[in-house]
């Protein structure tokens, strides 16, 4: 079924739903939510996407210090907010149709205001949020959201209507500006982890390589790996490399430690061996980060991590680079349409060296 049917559908939907009486309420001036006492959040989709959330979060939270606030998240990031205190409940969902009755369920028995969708699935979204009876449901809608369109099928169903906007603004801008629309100020753009954690101790120092991402053309070449990792154990006799992953890099990670055998007892491994939290504090722990555009470079910034990071052309980095702590990010960009391994090891080193040298 396309994207185009789905939003059709739900649209038909969720006008027969009108029909018990629910109308979602749009918003024109700020005393329309100047009073919500049960708030739903929505960010259901990657880790990465979730950081670059806790902005907005920060801010929704911070404009209602006395509501109860419902975090909707997909499973897999339940480490970053569970005993959290700046939510009063969390609910898990991936997104899918299949979730949807299960999930409104659960939602009808916070009474909700207001439902904030910073980065869901639709239509399967606005149509928890409606049949939740949500009276003002409020969604960032993404540039592919509008497919071709000039206008979003479903705004309509919204509160605030979603503005086509080109696809180079930083996530954590695109934010701020749909807050801003409705009278709520984000006061940092600093990504944080909602939950208490303690770096984790290490006898020594230890450089971090995430040599992994979502897919094969966000990845920089095993070997440019191998060559930054043996001169930086070649150059810092008191520094050991680790290798960080999932349980999908463990193979890649593998191919890399073939290439480190002559120093095979400063590396270590952890792919697959960490929970979400547990990735959290090793990063915490680090001088400093080598990774591409995927979810730990957010960890990185999050926790105020050191990083080189490298991105596929000004189009992918404009959306995700580092926006705090400028001076500790070293940022490698491709000219527009080369691929990573365009970047070279000694670009990546001369990043790395001048972290070191001033942390």
């Amino acid at each position: 079924m396309s994207k185009l049917l789905k939003q059709k559908l739900a649209a038909l939907f969720i006008t027969a739903y009108r029909l018990t009486g629910f109308r979602v309420k749009k918003y024109q001036q700020p005393s329309d939510i100047s009073d919500l006492k049960n708030i739903a959040i929505f960010s259901t989709t990657a880790l990465g996407d979730f950081l670059l959330n806790t902005p907005a979060i920060a801010a929704i939270r911070k404009r209602y210090p006395d509501a109860n606030i419902t975090m909707v998240v997909h499973q897999r990031n339940a480490m970053l907010v569970e005993g959290s205190d700046m939510f009063s409940n969390i609910l898990y969902w991936d997104g899918k149709l299949n979730g949807v009755l299960k999930l409104v369920k659960a939602l009808r028995r916070h009474h909700l205001d207001a439902v904030f969708l910073l980065h869901s699935r639709a239509p399967y979204d606005i149509i928890s949020a409606t049949l939740a009876n949500s009276d003002i449901i409020i969604k960032d809608v993404y540039y592919n959201d509008y497919l071709g369109l000039p206008t979003f099928y479903l705004n309509p169903y919204l509160s605030v209507p979603g503005h086509k906007r080109i696809d180079d603004v930083h996530l954590i801008h695109k934010k701020a500006e749909l807050l801003q629309s409705i009278g709520i100020i984000l006061p940092s753009v600093e990504m944080m982890i909602p939950i208490e954690f303690l770096p984790e101790k290490k006898h020594r120092k230890t450089v971090g390589i995430h040599p992994g991402a979502s897919s094969e053309e966000r990845c920089w070449p095993i070997e440019s790996f191998a060559i930054v990792a043996t001169q930086i154990m070649i150059n810092f006799p008191d520094i050991d490399i680790e290798l960080l992953g999932g349980p999908g890099e463990i193979e890649r990670n593998n191919q890399l430690i073939q290439l480190l055998l002559p120093f095979s007892q400063r590396v270590t491994n952890s792919a697959g061996k960490t929970n979400l939290k547990q990735l959290v504090e090793k990063i915490a722990s680090l001088q400093c980060l080598i990774v591409g555009d995927t979810g730990p470079l957010h960890v990185a910034i999050a926790v105020k991590t050191p990083t080189v990071v490298m991105f596929r052309g000004t189009k992918h980095a404009a959306g995700t680079r580092p926006l705090q702590d400028l001076a500790q990010h070293k940022v490698l960009i491709t000219e527009e349409g080369s691929g990573l391994s365009s970047i070279k090891p000694d670009d990546v080193l001369k990043g790395v060296y001048e972290i070191i040298s001033t942390h």
